[in-house]
């Protein structure tokens, strides 16, 4: 909002329309702020250039005749107007958009990648979220793997607090499984030599730009993840953090049962991972594994249920036989950008058709549509492939 003596002036330059503004404000109530040092309005009233845009004809008199009156609200009218914008200048916006749009990078899982625009987005925090053997873990491994292979300039810190970490797992998922499949493609990852690497070569190649640690407090996580980002004998530019699982770093039996500590804790921590993820000059996609329990399920004695009403909604709109929540607590869902909740398919679609199945749901989604789902099988451990 903008006084009329200061606004008027500015689109009429020329023109002297002190002694107008002195009789609209006099005469006709119409603020205009000749005589106020500092414009105040009611909450319930106009703004000025609204109630003289929408007056209705005022008396003639030798200070406002109707001309100029006419065209003061023409000046203003066009002011408050939304300005027309052409085709090109649009398009050019748009072009302008697209260059600095964050990097998307592949979730190995095609239908997943169209279901969120190209993919994981550099600068956001995802929760891979699930029951215990749901296949976190794998496909947390995927997504890393996938992305160091694609980005040979790129690396990739993974946290690992359980020490569970399987380095045998992650060569035969690169030399059995995502090497072979892009070379099926026309992949090429050619040297100057113009020879192909063996999959077991690139694949130990590809490891050497995967960093793993074994912090035991959210502390050390990020002391690891601020040497890991400062790095400055590395020729590879950091793009990505996995921590399997956040519930082990931060307490997730605490948080389970209510801690108001635990829930501080985990708040500041996620906080202080959003500011390394979105950096203006090296963004992070940072994946954290968290666990999701029975709705129903408690660790530790509680007082009475609380009323239908009161019950947090279940994380799927799947029909489960058992609703699941995470484990970390409702406030959990608002301290990331994206979430996808992965469920063993059994209860779903039978012991037969649904073993070794897993359903990816994205449940949470602060860039587009939430609630597409998509099927994968893993065998082996090892093997994990989109059913279509």
């Amino acid at each position: 909002m903008t006084a009329l003596a200061k606004l008027l002036p500015l689109l009429a330059p020329d023109d002297d329309l002190s002694l107008a503004l002195d009789h609209l404000e006099r005469e006709h109530r119409i603020v205009t702020g000749t005589s106020l040092p500092k414009l105040t309005l009611p909450p319930t009233r106009d703004p000025p250039d609204v109630d003289l845009a929408f007056a209705p004809p005022l008396p003639p008199h030798p200070l406002l005749p109707p001309t100029l009156f006419d065209r003061l609200q023409s000046l203003v009218t066009t002011n408050l107007a939304a300005p027309a914008l052409s085709g090109t200048y649009l398009l050019q916006q748009s072009r302008d958009r697209k260059g600095k749009q964050r990097e998307r990078y592949s979730t190995s899982l095609d239908d997943l990648d169209v279901l969120l625009d190209g993919g994981f987005c550099a600068g956001e925090l995802i929760d891979v979220c699930g029951p215990r053997r749901s296949g976190r873990t794998v496909f947390a491994l995927y997504v890393v793997l996938l992305h160091l292979l694609l980005h040979a300039d790129r690396r990739a810190a993974w946290l690992d607090p359980g020490g569970s970490f399987d380095a045998y797992r992650c060569l035969a998922i690169l030399r059995d499984v995502l090497v072979p499949r892009l070379y099926a493609l026309g992949g090429s990852f050619a040297g100057d030599d113009g020879k192909e690497p063996a999959p077991q070569d690139l694949a130990i190649a590809t490891l050497d730009r995967l960093a793993v640690s074994s912090p035991r407090k959210s502390g050390d996580a990020l002391d690891v993840l601020a040497a890991e980002t400062e790095a400055t004998g590395k020729t590879e530019t950091l793009s990505m953090v996995v921590i399997d699982s956040l519930d082990t770093l931060v307490g997730g039996e605490a948080l389970s049962s209510g801690s108001a500590q635990g829930q501080a804790k985990l708040i500041a921590f996620m906080r202080r991972m959003g500011t390394l993820a979105r950096s203006t000059t090296a963004p992070l996609a940072v994946l954290v594994v968290t666990t999701a329990i029975p709705l129903a399920s408690s660790s530790t004695p509680r007082g009475p249920p609380p009323a239908a009403g009161g019950q947090p909604p279940p994380l799927s709109s799947l029909p489960l036989p058992e609703p699941l929540r995470p484990s970390l607590g409702p406030t959990f869902a608002y301290l990331v950008d994206l979430s996808v909740l992965l469920t063993p398919a059994e209860p779903l679609f039978g012991p037969v058709d649904g073993k070794g199945r897993t359903v990816l749901e994205v449940t949470r989604n602060s860039r587009g549509d939430k609630g597409g789902t998509v099927v994968f099988k893993l065998e082996g451990g090892v093997d994990l492939e989109q059913l279509v």
